[in-house]
């Protein structure tokens, strides 16, 4: 029996796959510190070409300025040239990077000589305010300088402050970051936390103050000491992949893999848990100025971090692995 045509677009706005059921993805990266920021990129854009995301923006937490050409060089890759792109303005943390003057040498982005690069907050509020109420993920893999610029963002005429648009349109933060080490887990920097450390004053402000729902990737689980490396399989993608050049420049050749932790900080706020990790109980990081830490548990407040999920007694590292490999080889759709 045929439907009618205005019961059809009732079920399929029901769907599940329907792209207002989708996450709804911020991407705040420090592209330039390391290429696992482009692979974290590629593997967001491969899940919203299989449907399983929207990419709202993608902005630099760096003022590196070639770090946002080497980002919207990647989102022409993946087919996506007119996705927004901006970086921090003011005070922030500009690094050299071992690669994205390479990318933005390499590749077509629109910031060429001279022009000038939007200014990230600027974003956050145009693009949250367009937003249905608590729908928003965002994902930092980097410094927390834009967020801490959103969220001191007063209001202006009819338009609200920053602290109160979070409010209403972030449904949750994942972010990159800690080291939750022991039980109940501390921090205390031997094993670093850059994305913390380098805008030290920026992580403690944001960290303690963030007013929704936060969900830390923290490094046992990605980086060192996770044992967990991706990228390799990049050699089998196209030479004009800029994916494949960052980690190849970075590493210093073709075909070498590197941690996974930005990776899976977009994997996780994509697909959730599912049979990939655990997640820890409610609590809260108790933050110094430094960004040393402790882990205060505590069933009323909106904090958790992820754990490594254990099966028959051993981590699924490979299992990971794997699953992050196998987006980075699917050509852009």
């Amino acid at each position: 029996m045929k439907l009618p045509a205005f019961l059809t677009l009732v079920l399929l706005a029901a769907s599940p796959s329907h792209a207002a059921d989708v996450p709804r993805i911020f991407f705040d990266t420090d592209m330039a510190t390391d290429c696992d920021d482009a692979g974290a990129l590629a593997v967001l854009h491969m899940l919203a070409d299989q449907g399983e995301c929207e990419i709202l923006a993608t902005v630099s937490s760096s003022l590196n300025p070639t770090g946002c050409a080497a980002v919207d060089a990647i989102n022409r890759y993946y087919r996506r040239p007119d996705l927004l792109v901006g970086t921090v303005k003011g005070p922030g943390v500009n690094e050299k990077s071992r690669f994205t003057q390479r990318l933005a040498a390499e590749f077509l982005h629109r910031f060429g000589e001279g022009v000038e690069i939007p200014d990230a907050l600027t974003i956050y509020r145009d693009v949250l305010e367009k937003q249905p109420d608590h729908s928003v993920t965002i994902v930092t893999v980097g410094y927390l300088t834009n967020l801490r610029n959103l969220m001191r963002l007063p209001a202006s005429g009819a338009r609200v402050s920053g602290m109160d648009l979070i409010r209403a349109k972030v449904k949750k933060w994942v972010c990159m970051g800690g080291n939750f080490i022991g039980s109940p887990p501390a921090d205390d920097l031997k094993l670093d936390n850059v994305n913390f450390r380098r805008d030290a004053a920026a992580a403690y402000e944001v960290i303690r103050q963030w007013p929704v729902r936060l969900e830390f990737a923290g490094r046992e689980v990605c980086s060192l000491p996770s044992g967990l490396k991706a990228g390799a399989v990049l050699v089998n993608t196209p030479e004009n992949n800029p994916v494949r050049r960052a980690y190849e420049v970075y590493l210093g050749g073709p075909g070498r893999s590197r941690h996974v932790a930005d990776l899976v900080a977009v994997l996780y706020a994509v697909r959730g848990l599912r049979d990939y990790w655990n997640l820890s109980e409610s609590g809260w990081i108790d933050i110094a100025p430094d960004c040393a830490f402790a882990w205060k548990a505590d069933p009323m407040k909106q904090q958790a971090y992820l754990i490594k999920k254990q099966v028959n007694g051993q981590p699924n590292d490979r299992y990971v692995e794997k699953t992050l490999d196998d987006l980075l080889l699917v050509s852009p759709k």
